[in-house]
């Protein structure tokens, strides 16, 4: 039997390839006979740059030093996927669990370093770059990303704010003008934007109302966002002569999509389509005979563009059977029934608290993972 292991990561808990191993160590007990094939998926947040680079032959990482999201210096990386191609992923510069949760600070946050990156790359000599930008721990609204490629902005008296401090979503406010002839060294560069996040930038699902409050967003700090944000797409939609606020992914980290989608000129694109595609995936569904995916939490939104629904498409293209295994379920989770899954489980243990559950998530996952094995086992006489 050839079993596909295809999952993303947990948060908070497990990397895409602890989850994989997991899975595997519990099915082993039962299926010791199976041939086990491991893919370690992402949907354009963290862990898209290591599922690309595992599974790729010709990645070639960098490595240089960013600011973070809360101006620290940090060691961050991307890499070439060919002589031309680079991938960044934001979360690298800019994530949210690259910061300590007693420092996060939504108002005080940059994009600068996930700017850095993009520079970095673009001075090594790439012509196409496929920017994962799932995982953010600002709400900028892009303008440190920008700042750091050389973009300049200006407040009401014409003076630049950006000359001397790193841009934070404090100064979205304070911007009336800005100059963007630095950008024309982009005018031949073919940027993708991966991304599971299809919301638009402004109003309750847009990027501040939608995902703010996991940042560490107040209710003064949504409003203030909101506001500020909003002003700013009218004033580069009355400079640029472009409308693309209300844009699908437009509010994608925090702002981010809307940023390079309206002064770049960069395209959406599904992010674990642009996983699947990079490694190859497809071949190995094809040759499988049970695919096993998973990512923490599944429900109903799942369907719209995540890991799990990637994998189900392809699954339902040859028609293989699909277990899903999640660390939580929530509401909604049914209807990947109709999707193509073929049995869907979670790894969670009601009665115990949050914290236990993170740090025991390979001992259930495992275990979980050897009960459905069990099941299979009886059921279907350890063939399918």
């Amino acid at each position: 039997m050839n079993i596909l292991i295809a999952s993303d990561s947990f948060k908070d808990s497990l990397s895409s390839m602890q989850v994989a191993n997991a899975i595997q160590k519990g099915f082993s007990k039962v299926f010791d006979d199976a041939k086990y094939q491991k893919f370690f998926l992402a949907d354009g947040g963290e862990g898209t740059l290591e599922s690309i680079c595992t599974q790729t032959l010709n990645c070639q990482e960098k490595k240089i030093e960013v600011l973070n999201p809360i101006d620290e210096k940090i060691t961050a990386k991307y890499a070439f996927i060919d002589e031309k191609t680079a991938v960044i992923e934001m979360a690298q510069a800019s994530g949210l669990e690259i910061v300590k949760k007693e420092k996060r600070d939504i108002i005080n946050s940059t994009s600068f370093g996930f700017g850095q990156l993009i520079a970095d790359s673009i001075n090594n000599g790439a012509k196409k770059l496929i920017l994962a930008i799932g995982g953010s721990a600002t709400n900028d609204v892009g303008i440190g990303m920008l700042q750091a490629l050389g973009v300049k902005f200006y407040d009401k008296h014409n003076e630049e704010i950006s000359t001397s401090k790193i841009l934070t979503a404090k100064d979205i406010f304070k911007i009336e003008n800005f100059d963007i002839s630095a950008l024309s060294a982009f005018k031949d560069i073919e940027i993708v934007i991966a991304s599971d996040v299809t919301n638009p930038l402004c109003g309750k699902n847009g990027a501040t109302h939608i995902f703010g409050k996991q940042k560490g967003a107040t209710s003064k700090h949504i409003e203030f966002l909101e506001e500020s944000i909003f002003k700013f797409s009218k004033i580069c939609e009355k400079k640029l002569a472009k409308k693309t606020k209300d844009e699908q992914g437009a509010g994608a980290a925090g702002g981010v999509g809307f940023a390079l989608n309206t002064f770049l000129n960069a395209r959406f694109k599904s992010g674990i389509d642009t996983v699947i595609n990079l490694v190859d995936f497809e071949e190995k569904v094809k040759n499988a005979d049970l695919i096993i995916t998973g990512e923490g939490r599944v429900d109903e939104q799942t369907i719209y563009g995540k890991t799990i629904t990637g994998v189900l498409k392809l699954a339902v293209k040859y028609d293989k059977p699909v277990i899903i295994i999640a660390g939580g379920l929530d509401e909604g989770y049914e209807k990947l029934y109709a999707h193509g899954a073929t049995a869907i489980f979670d790894i969670t243990p009601i009665s115990k608290p949050l914290e236990d559950l993170l740090k025991q998530a390979d001992e259930n996952l495992t275990a979980t993972a050897y009960s459905i094995a069990n099941m299979i086992a009886l059921g279907q006489n350890k063939s399918f």
